[in-house]
Protein backbone atom coordinates (compact mmCIF):
# COMPACT_ATOMS: atom_id res chain seq x y z
CA UNK A 1 0.00 0.00 0.00
CA UNK A 2 1.06 3.47 -0.71
CA UNK A 3 0.65 6.18 1.58
CA UNK A 4 0.94 10.02 0.35
CA UNK A 5 0.96 12.79 2.92
CA UNK A 6 1.76 15.99 2.06
CA UNK A 7 4.30 18.50 4.16
CA UNK A 8 3.30 22.21 4.88
CA UNK A 9 5.96 24.60 3.90
CA UNK A 10 5.13 26.87 6.94
CA UNK A 11 5.36 24.41 10.04
CA UNK A 12 6.42 21.30 8.54
CA UNK A 13 3.45 19.14 9.44
CA UNK A 14 2.12 16.60 7.50
CA UNK A 15 -1.52 16.08 6.24
CA UNK A 16 -2.56 13.24 3.87
CA UNK A 17 -4.24 16.01 1.65
CA UNK A 18 -3.44 18.68 0.12
CA UNK A 19 -5.74 21.51 -1.19
CA UNK A 20 -4.18 21.79 -4.66
CA UNK A 21 -4.25 18.01 -4.87
CA UNK A 22 -7.60 16.50 -6.12
CA UNK A 23 -8.41 12.84 -5.10
CA UNK A 24 -7.01 9.91 -6.96
CA UNK A 25 -5.02 12.65 -8.39
CA UNK A 26 -0.76 12.91 -7.71
CA UNK A 27 -0.18 15.84 -8.95
CA UNK A 28 -1.52 19.84 -8.44
CA UNK A 29 -4.14 21.28 -10.27
CA UNK A 30 -1.19 23.91 -11.30
CA UNK A 31 0.17 21.10 -13.42
CA UNK A 32 -2.99 19.19 -14.92
CA UNK A 33 -4.48 22.88 -16.19
CA UNK A 34 -1.34 23.93 -17.30
CA UNK A 35 -0.92 20.51 -19.83
CA UNK A 36 -4.35 20.89 -21.02
CA UNK A 37 -3.95 25.37 -21.81
CA UNK A 38 -0.92 23.70 -23.98
CA UNK A 39 -3.04 21.26 -25.91
CA UNK A 40 -5.42 23.87 -26.17
CA UNK A 41 -3.71 26.60 -27.42
CA UNK A 42 -0.77 25.30 -29.21
CA UNK A 43 0.22 22.13 -31.65
CA UNK A 44 2.90 20.98 -29.33
CA UNK A 45 3.70 17.21 -29.12
CA UNK A 46 3.04 15.21 -25.68
CA UNK A 47 7.02 14.74 -25.57
CA UNK A 48 6.97 18.53 -25.51
CA UNK A 49 4.63 18.95 -22.90
CA UNK A 50 6.55 16.38 -20.81
CA UNK A 51 9.15 18.90 -21.42
CA UNK A 52 7.63 21.88 -20.13
CA UNK A 53 5.90 20.72 -16.86
CA UNK A 54 9.60 19.79 -16.43
CA UNK A 55 11.22 23.21 -16.71
CA UNK A 56 8.10 24.70 -14.51
CA UNK A 57 7.38 22.44 -11.79
CA UNK A 58 10.14 20.06 -11.78
CA UNK A 59 7.87 16.65 -12.19
CA UNK A 60 7.75 14.76 -15.29
CA UNK A 61 4.59 12.76 -16.02
CA UNK A 62 4.70 10.05 -18.72
CA UNK A 63 3.09 10.83 -21.99
CA UNK A 64 0.26 8.47 -21.19
CA UNK A 65 -0.68 10.84 -18.31
CA UNK A 66 -1.03 13.52 -20.10
CA UNK A 67 -2.65 12.46 -22.69
CA UNK A 68 -5.66 11.58 -20.33
CA UNK A 69 -5.66 14.69 -18.74
CA UNK A 70 -6.20 15.81 -21.94
CA UNK A 71 -9.08 13.39 -23.07
CA UNK A 72 -12.55 13.18 -21.93
CA UNK A 73 -15.40 11.57 -22.40
CA UNK A 74 -17.74 13.10 -25.39
CA UNK A 75 -20.71 12.33 -27.27
CA UNK A 76 -20.50 11.21 -30.81
CA UNK A 77 -21.68 14.75 -31.65
CA UNK A 78 -20.11 17.79 -30.06
CA UNK A 79 -22.30 20.44 -29.89
CA UNK A 80 -21.86 23.94 -28.33
CA UNK A 81 -23.96 25.45 -26.16
CA UNK A 82 -25.49 28.49 -27.79
CA UNK A 83 -27.91 30.87 -26.64
CA UNK A 84 -29.75 31.08 -29.84
CA UNK A 85 -28.63 29.99 -33.77
CA UNK A 86 -29.27 32.45 -36.78
CA UNK A 87 -29.92 29.88 -39.17
CA UNK A 88 -27.32 30.85 -41.69
CA UNK A 89 -24.68 28.49 -41.40
CA UNK A 90 -21.62 26.94 -43.13
CA UNK A 91 -20.63 23.13 -43.40
CA UNK A 92 -17.23 21.55 -44.12
CA UNK A 93 -14.96 18.60 -43.85
CA UNK A 94 -11.52 18.28 -42.74
CA UNK A 95 -9.71 14.91 -42.80
CA UNK A 96 -7.53 14.01 -39.37
CA UNK A 97 -5.49 10.97 -38.50
CA UNK A 98 -6.36 8.91 -35.46
CA UNK A 99 -3.72 6.49 -34.68
CA UNK A 100 -2.47 5.89 -37.53
CA UNK A 101 -6.02 5.74 -39.51
CA UNK A 102 -7.85 8.33 -41.61
CA UNK A 103 -10.89 10.03 -39.74
CA UNK A 104 -13.21 13.31 -41.15
CA UNK A 105 -13.97 16.04 -38.87
CA UNK A 106 -17.52 17.62 -39.65
CA UNK A 107 -18.73 20.76 -38.89
CA UNK A 108 -21.08 23.15 -38.58
CA UNK A 109 -20.64 27.38 -37.97
CA UNK A 110 -22.92 29.47 -37.11
CA UNK A 111 -21.83 32.76 -39.55
CA UNK A 112 -23.81 35.67 -37.48
CA UNK A 113 -22.77 34.32 -34.65
CA UNK A 114 -19.02 33.46 -35.41
CA UNK A 115 -19.04 30.13 -33.61
CA UNK A 116 -19.36 26.37 -33.98
CA UNK A 117 -22.69 25.11 -33.57
CA UNK A 118 -21.66 21.29 -33.55
CA UNK A 119 -18.46 18.61 -34.76
CA UNK A 120 -18.15 15.22 -35.35
CA UNK A 121 -15.39 12.07 -35.77
CA UNK A 122 -16.28 9.76 -38.57
CA UNK A 123 -14.84 6.99 -40.44
CA UNK A 124 -16.14 7.11 -43.20
CA UNK A 125 -17.41 10.34 -44.56
CA UNK A 126 -20.84 9.30 -46.95
CA UNK A 127 -23.76 10.92 -47.86
CA UNK A 128 -25.68 9.76 -45.42
CA UNK A 129 -23.22 10.00 -42.43
CA UNK A 130 -23.04 13.66 -43.62
CA UNK A 131 -26.97 14.10 -44.05
CA UNK A 132 -27.31 12.14 -40.65
CA UNK A 133 -25.10 14.91 -39.29
CA UNK A 134 -26.92 17.65 -40.20
CA UNK A 135 -30.30 16.59 -39.76
CA UNK A 136 -29.29 15.74 -36.30
CA UNK A 137 -27.41 18.76 -35.40
CA UNK A 138 -29.90 21.27 -36.89
CA UNK A 139 -33.19 19.27 -35.92
CA UNK A 140 -34.32 21.86 -33.29
CA UNK A 141 -32.62 25.38 -34.75
CA UNK A 142 -34.06 27.71 -37.39
CA UNK A 143 -32.34 26.91 -40.79
CA UNK A 144 -32.48 29.16 -43.60
CA UNK A 145 -29.19 28.77 -45.57
CA UNK A 146 -26.13 26.08 -45.80
CA UNK A 147 -23.03 27.04 -47.33
CA UNK A 148 -20.80 24.36 -48.60
CA UNK A 149 -18.00 23.95 -51.10
CA UNK A 150 -19.09 21.80 -54.23
CA UNK A 151 -19.57 18.16 -53.39
CA UNK A 152 -22.39 16.83 -55.49
CA UNK A 153 -24.54 15.13 -52.55
CA UNK A 154 -24.79 18.46 -50.69
CA UNK A 155 -28.05 20.15 -52.50
CA UNK A 156 -29.94 17.03 -52.00
CA UNK A 157 -28.94 16.81 -48.34
CA UNK A 158 -29.85 20.57 -47.70
CA UNK A 159 -32.83 21.30 -49.85
CA UNK A 160 -34.96 18.10 -49.50
CA UNK A 161 -33.42 17.12 -46.26
CA UNK A 162 -33.17 20.22 -44.35
CA UNK A 163 -35.93 22.25 -46.15
CA UNK A 164 -33.12 25.37 -46.76
CA UNK A 165 -31.56 27.11 -49.23
CA UNK A 166 -28.28 25.64 -50.58
CA UNK A 167 -25.29 28.34 -51.65
CA UNK A 168 -22.42 27.00 -53.04
CA UNK A 169 -19.08 28.77 -51.89
CA UNK A 170 -17.75 30.60 -54.92
CA UNK A 171 -14.69 30.46 -54.08
CA UNK A 172 -13.90 26.65 -54.26
CA UNK A 173 -15.95 26.85 -57.53
CA UNK A 174 -13.53 29.17 -59.03
CA UNK A 175 -10.74 27.74 -57.85
CA UNK A 176 -11.78 24.23 -58.80
CA UNK A 177 -12.56 25.81 -62.19
CA UNK A 178 -9.28 27.55 -62.88
CA UNK A 179 -7.43 24.63 -62.33
CA UNK A 180 -8.96 22.47 -64.37
CA UNK A 181 -8.84 25.18 -67.36
CA UNK A 182 -5.65 25.63 -66.65
CA UNK A 183 -4.71 21.68 -67.33
CA UNK A 184 -7.15 21.12 -69.77
CA UNK A 185 -7.18 24.41 -71.68
CA UNK A 186 -4.72 27.13 -71.07
CA UNK A 187 -1.56 24.42 -70.76
CA UNK A 188 -2.93 22.27 -73.58
CA UNK A 189 -1.72 21.75 -77.02
CA UNK A 190 -4.81 21.11 -78.69
CA UNK A 191 -6.18 24.48 -79.08
CA UNK A 192 -4.33 27.50 -80.56
CA UNK A 193 -3.18 30.36 -79.15
CA UNK A 194 -6.30 32.50 -80.39
CA UNK A 195 -8.48 30.16 -78.87
CA UNK A 196 -6.68 29.77 -75.58
CA UNK A 197 -6.61 33.64 -75.54
CA UNK A 198 -10.00 34.31 -75.71
CA UNK A 199 -11.21 31.27 -73.46
CA UNK A 200 -9.36 33.18 -70.47
CA UNK A 201 -10.71 36.29 -71.75
CA UNK A 202 -14.07 35.01 -71.13
CA UNK A 203 -13.01 33.26 -68.60
CA UNK A 204 -12.11 36.11 -66.94
CA UNK A 205 -15.11 38.10 -67.56
CA UNK A 206 -17.24 34.98 -65.94
CA UNK A 207 -15.26 35.51 -62.58
CA UNK A 208 -15.85 39.29 -62.48
CA UNK A 209 -19.88 37.88 -62.28
CA UNK A 210 -19.05 36.48 -58.47
CA UNK A 211 -17.28 39.96 -58.37
CA UNK A 212 -20.28 42.17 -59.04
CA UNK A 213 -21.67 44.85 -56.69
CA UNK A 214 -25.44 43.88 -56.48
CA UNK A 215 -27.52 41.25 -58.08
CA UNK A 216 -28.50 42.91 -61.11
CA UNK A 217 -25.37 44.05 -62.12
CA UNK A 218 -23.74 40.04 -61.61
CA UNK A 219 -27.62 39.14 -63.69
CA UNK A 220 -25.97 42.12 -66.09
CA UNK A 221 -22.36 40.48 -66.36
CA UNK A 222 -23.56 36.96 -66.61
CA UNK A 223 -26.01 37.44 -69.67
CA UNK A 224 -23.09 39.21 -71.33
CA UNK A 225 -20.71 36.01 -70.96
CA UNK A 226 -23.49 34.04 -72.13
CA UNK A 227 -23.37 36.04 -75.54
CA UNK A 228 -20.62 33.73 -76.01
CA UNK A 229 -21.83 30.71 -74.96
CA UNK A 230 -22.10 29.13 -78.23
CA UNK A 231 -18.47 29.91 -79.39
CA UNK A 232 -17.17 28.84 -75.87
CA UNK A 233 -14.69 25.32 -75.37
CA UNK A 234 -16.51 22.88 -73.87
CA UNK A 235 -14.49 22.60 -70.81
CA UNK A 236 -15.38 26.68 -70.09
CA UNK A 237 -18.72 26.06 -71.04
CA UNK A 238 -19.34 23.37 -68.39
CA UNK A 239 -18.97 26.18 -65.73
CA UNK A 240 -21.05 28.66 -67.20
CA UNK A 241 -24.04 26.14 -67.76
CA UNK A 242 -23.98 25.01 -64.04
CA UNK A 243 -24.30 28.43 -62.92
CA UNK A 244 -27.32 28.95 -65.58
CA UNK A 245 -29.13 26.21 -64.13
CA UNK A 246 -28.86 27.67 -60.51
CA UNK A 247 -28.28 31.10 -60.57
CA UNK A 248 -28.98 31.59 -56.57
CA UNK A 249 -27.30 28.47 -56.00
CA UNK A 250 -24.15 30.43 -56.71
CA UNK A 251 -25.14 34.36 -56.45
CA UNK A 252 -27.57 34.22 -53.84
CA UNK A 253 -25.24 36.33 -51.14
CA UNK A 254 -25.71 38.71 -53.75
CA UNK A 255 -29.79 38.68 -53.14
CA UNK A 256 -29.18 38.22 -49.52
CA UNK A 257 -26.50 40.19 -47.80
CA UNK A 258 -26.86 37.46 -44.67
CA UNK A 259 -25.69 35.05 -46.88
CA UNK A 260 -22.01 33.95 -47.41
CA UNK A 261 -20.81 33.84 -50.45
CA UNK A 262 -17.76 31.08 -49.15
CA UNK A 263 -16.95 28.75 -46.54
CA UNK A 264 -13.76 31.06 -45.57
CA UNK A 265 -15.08 31.78 -42.18
CA UNK A 266 -15.05 27.98 -41.13
CA UNK A 267 -11.94 27.75 -43.03
CA UNK A 268 -9.64 29.92 -40.65
CA UNK A 269 -11.70 28.46 -37.71
CA UNK A 270 -10.09 25.15 -39.26
CA UNK A 271 -6.67 26.88 -39.54
CA UNK A 272 -6.57 28.48 -36.31
CA UNK A 273 -6.78 24.57 -34.49
CA UNK A 274 -5.57 21.87 -36.85
CA UNK A 275 -3.53 23.81 -40.15
CA UNK A 276 -2.96 22.17 -42.98
CA UNK A 277 0.65 23.11 -42.86
CA UNK A 278 0.41 20.20 -39.29
CA UNK A 279 -0.53 16.91 -39.13
CA UNK A 280 -3.13 16.90 -37.88
CA UNK A 281 -2.69 13.13 -35.39
CA UNK A 282 -4.31 12.36 -32.78
CA UNK A 283 -3.35 9.14 -30.36
CA UNK A 284 -7.23 8.61 -29.43
CA UNK A 285 -10.73 9.36 -30.73
CA UNK A 286 -11.23 10.33 -26.80
CA UNK A 287 -8.39 12.78 -27.28
CA UNK A 288 -9.55 14.02 -30.98
CA UNK A 289 -13.07 14.90 -29.75
CA UNK A 290 -11.89 16.64 -26.12
CA UNK A 291 -9.62 18.81 -28.56
CA UNK A 292 -12.19 19.62 -30.91
CA UNK A 293 -14.97 20.45 -27.59
CA UNK A 294 -11.76 22.83 -26.65
CA UNK A 295 -11.18 24.45 -29.65
CA UNK A 296 -15.13 25.06 -29.65
CA UNK A 297 -15.07 26.66 -26.33
CA UNK A 298 -12.27 28.88 -26.95
CA UNK A 299 -13.21 29.76 -30.37
CA UNK A 300 -16.85 31.10 -28.83
CA UNK A 301 -14.77 32.99 -26.41
CA UNK A 302 -12.53 34.78 -28.10
CA UNK A 303 -14.80 35.41 -31.32
CA UNK A 304 -18.40 34.26 -30.79
CA UNK A 305 -21.34 37.19 -30.16
CA UNK A 306 -22.49 36.16 -26.81
CA UNK A 307 -22.69 38.16 -23.45
CA UNK A 308 -19.88 38.60 -21.52
CA UNK A 309 -21.38 36.57 -18.54
CA UNK A 310 -21.66 33.76 -21.06
CA UNK A 311 -17.78 34.34 -22.35
CA UNK A 312 -16.86 34.49 -18.82
CA UNK A 313 -18.42 30.89 -18.39
CA UNK A 314 -16.72 29.52 -21.13
CA UNK A 315 -13.16 31.15 -19.96
CA UNK A 316 -13.85 29.66 -16.33
CA UNK A 317 -14.45 26.19 -18.06
CA UNK A 318 -11.28 26.12 -20.51
CA UNK A 319 -9.02 28.20 -17.62
CA UNK A 320 -10.31 28.21 -14.09
CA UNK A 321 -7.87 30.62 -12.68
CA UNK A 322 -8.15 33.11 -14.98
CA UNK A 323 -10.37 36.11 -14.49
CA UNK A 324 -12.52 38.69 -16.86
CA UNK A 325 -9.93 41.05 -16.88
CA UNK A 326 -7.14 38.54 -18.27
CA UNK A 327 -10.25 37.09 -21.16
CA UNK A 328 -10.88 40.33 -22.93
CA UNK A 329 -7.61 40.67 -24.18
CA UNK A 330 -8.50 37.49 -26.10
CA UNK A 331 -11.59 38.75 -27.57
CA UNK A 332 -11.03 39.43 -31.28
CA UNK A 333 -11.88 43.33 -32.40
CA UNK A 334 -15.75 42.34 -33.51
CA UNK A 335 -16.41 40.68 -30.01
CA UNK A 336 -15.41 43.59 -28.09
CA UNK A 337 -17.42 45.92 -30.24
CA UNK A 338 -20.35 43.22 -29.71
CA UNK A 339 -19.71 43.55 -25.66
CA UNK A 340 -19.42 47.32 -25.88
CA UNK A 341 -22.81 48.00 -27.51
CA UNK A 342 -24.69 45.64 -24.89
CA UNK A 343 -23.03 47.41 -22.21
CA UNK A 344 -24.38 50.28 -23.07
CA UNK A 345 -27.53 48.64 -23.92
CA UNK A 346 -27.96 47.51 -20.59
CA UNK A 347 -27.03 51.34 -19.63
Amino acid sequence: MRVQRYICANCCSFSPTHPSVENDQHYPRAVTQLATAVDVLTDSSLENRQDLLTIHYDVRSSDRQIHDWCSEQTADIIANDLPVCSGIYIYDEQYLTIGGNRAYRLTVYDELLRAPVAESIIDRCTKETVREFLTTVLAEKPVHVVTTDGRSDYPDIIEDGLDAAHHRCSFHFLKNGEQKLQNTVFESVRYTNTERLRGAIVWSEFKSVFAAQSYEAAVRQFEAVLDHIQHLLKELRTPVEDVMEAFDTFLGHLRYEAVLSTTNNLERYYEHTKPMQIERRFRSTEHARAFLKQQMRLRTLKQGLISRERSLALGRELFPAVSMEQFEPLFTGSEQRYLSWRDREID
